[in-house]
């Protein structure tokens, strides 16, 4: 005997109320909210690596972009159905113009970035693509309509100042003509890296950061291979494994850490963890490139630090998740 229909659909409110307060559940639960403020700070330790990779891969920056997409274009999917999280409409043109602007910001952030690394001092590089966070702050109110929020205005300014403690106890910047060309780059990498922020907060919040991944690798292949595959350059073994290593750490493990955290994580606190990257990028510099910053910068790294803790003490609960029903 079949069951009366109203038994059928008190069966799937009961079956959807209970995903309901499992998902109500995890987006007020601190610890979990916690854990997508960690996802953003390791997501920030990998991309910190970039210096010295850049450094020793001696490759010409569209030539890396192009090979560590190209790798990731294919990882990524691969891992997504492993999961059960590939995007079905991931050819679909919902949003198209969010998905196009989101590339052309990557592809202009990473290949100044790289420049600028490649053309000027790592300190120089990290100051002038760490003018993101401020870009974040001033504009995400308007762009995504994300509010101000307080803790933003105490730690980033500490922030910024640790920052700036750094690359004054290193030297400071080096401003002679010959590294100007790098400190130009590493300002219009901070402008694209501002806009990858916003975008992919933007992205995450209507649930297709898993798309975004996707799209934003196969643009960027397309948008680089012309330039990557008739440049003149050679790939060695070692090379090889490294570009290797970068499609699989900074292409694929950290956007997939860093769009999925986006879901919960404000645009503005995102980008004042993001000072962790240049935290870790200077001692690396020091360990592998002979750049050697004076104890002085340890007070600058406290107050990231602190700026960081601030951020994630914060635990602020924000719109992205699937909202409880």
């Amino acid at each position: 005997m079949r069951p009366p229909l109203s038994a059928g659909v008190n069966g799937m409110r009961i079956v959807r109320n209970h995903y309901s307060l499992h998902s109500a559940f995890l987006f007020y639960n601190p610890k979990f909210i916690v854990k997508n403020y960690l996802k953003i700070v390791l997501a920030m330790l990998i991309w910190s690596t970039w210096g010295p990779m850049i450094r020793w891969m001696a490759l010409p920056p569209v030539v890396v972009l192009f090979y560590t997409s190209l790798s990731a274009g294919f990882i990524v999917p691969a891992v997504l159905r492993m999961r059960g999280d590939f995007p079905h409409a991931v050819f679909s043109t919902k949003s198209w113009h969010l998905f196009v602007g989101l590339a052309a910001a990557s592809i202009l952030n990473n290949l100044t970035y790289f420049y600028s690394l490649g053309h000027t001092t790592v300190s120089n590089a990290v100051f002038t693509h760490y003018t993101a966070p401020v870009i974040v702050a001033v504009l995400a109110p308007f762009l995504i309509a994300e509010r101000l929020q307080r803790v933003t205005l105490i730690a980033l300014p500490v922030a910024a100042v640790g920052m700036a403690l750094i690359v004054l106890a290193g030297g400071g910047l080096s401003l002679s003509s010959t590294h100007l060309p790098g400190i130009l780059a590493g300002t219009a990498s901070g402008v694209g890296y501002a806009f990858v922020i916003i975008i992919s907060r933007q992205l995450s919040r209507m649930l297709l950061h898993q798309k975004a991944i996707i799209v934003l690798l196969w643009i960027t292949i397309a948008a680089t291979a012309p330039a990557a595959l008739s440049a003149d350059y050679t790939i060695g073994m070692r090379t090889g494994a490294l570009l290797l290593i970068t499609g699989v750490m900074h292409s694929t493990t950290a956007p997939l850490l860093y769009f999925s955290a986006l879901r919960q994580v404000l645009a503005q606190h995102a980008a004042i963890l993001g000072y962790i990257e240049p935290l870790s990028a200077i001692p690396l510099a020091f360990l592998f490139l002979s750049e050697k910053p004076p104890l002085a910068a340890l007070f600058g790294g406290l107050l990231i630090l602190f700026s960081g803790y601030m951020i994630v003490r914060s635990k602020k609960v924000v719109a992205g998740a699937p909202a409880p029903e």
